[in-house]
């Protein structure tokens, strides 16, 4: 009895330690599982953490691979810029040079020109003047050619010149018969201004060298008297072109020939003759 009574005492003083033993160790367990299980969480959120990122790298990887790979294509090499090529300049195709109008209009200064003279010697010896008259019919032919040209239309012209004069008459005191004939050829130069249109001046100079017959009748003899000699004449004049290439000259000239003396058993008077022709020409040019 009395050990059951020893065993109900230790039992009811053992039961509060007990309990608080276990509460203790309830306490210390509960402490140590939660620590351990906020470990384990924590372990187990960092290897899901892990986990999943590194399952996501491996995704990520896998798409990459599987991708198509997005390359930069490189940039297109543009072969260098070439000048572009322009045609060869091509010499622009001027017009064949040609005289101006204006000018062909006014003067056309071609190489030859060939014109027919009439015109009257007007001598100024009294003497001749008596014997033949005051105006000797003259016929002259004439031809050019340009040896320069400057302002387009002036020209200096190298001019060869062969006329005719002739006229019958009376000598002085009887009044017998007389004819007189006369041929000066002259090679000279001339300069030719254009004016205005269609028009032009010249003037120029020449040596002559000039042959002369005289013939004369008393109605029982014949008499012929000639002579040659070299002389000098001066040209001056206007010329006016129309169609273009055809021209009318209206001239002035002076001449000088000293025939001296002349005479013959019928008539004799003095030689030396000086004078003008004065006239006018028509003539082409080309």
């Amino acid at each position: 009895m009395k050990n059951l009574i020893y065993m109900s005492v230790l039992t009811i003083f053992a039961m509060p330690m007990a309990f608080a033993a276990e509460e203790e160790v309830d306490s210390s367990l509960t402490s140590g599982g939660s620590y351990i299980a906020q470990e384990e969480a924590t372990s187990s959120l960092t290897s899901d953490d892990s986990y999943i990122a590194q399952e996501e790298a491996d995704m990520v990887a896998a798409r990459d691979r599987c991708a198509p790979k997005k390359c930069t294509p490189p940039k297109p090499k543009c072969p260098p810029k070439a000048k572009p090529k322009c045609p060869p300049k091509a010499k622009p195709k001027c017009p064949p040079k040609k005289k101006p109008v204006y000018c062909e209009d006014k003067c056309n200064p071609t190489k030859w020109s060939f014109q027919a003279r009439g015109a009257a010697f007007l001598p100024l010896q009294s003497e001749i003047r008596k014997i033949y008259g005051s105006a000797l019919p003259t016929v002259e032919l004439e031809t050019s050619y340009p040896l320069a040209q400057w302002s387009e239309c002036n020209q200096l012209l190298l001019f060869l010149n062969a006329g005719w004069t002739f006229q019958t008459g009376k000598t002085i005191g009887f009044g017998y018969y007389t004819r007189l004939n006369m041929v000066p050829l002259s090679l000279g130069i001339e300069y030719q201004w254009n004016l205005c249109r269609n028009l032009d001046f010249y003037i120029g100079a020449a040596p002559t060298y000039s042959f002369l017959w005289i013939e004369d009748k008393d109605g029982f003899s014949k008499k012929r008297i000639h002579s040659a000699q070299f002389g000098a004449t001066s040209k001056t004049g206007f010329r006016f072109t129309f169609n273009t290439n055809f021209f009318l000259d209206v001239f002035g000239d002076f001449f000088y020939t000293p025939f001296g003396r002349m005479h013959d058993s019928i008539q004799s008077f003095n030689g030396n003759i000086t004078g003008f022709f004065v006239g006018a020409g028509l003539g082409g040019k080309w």
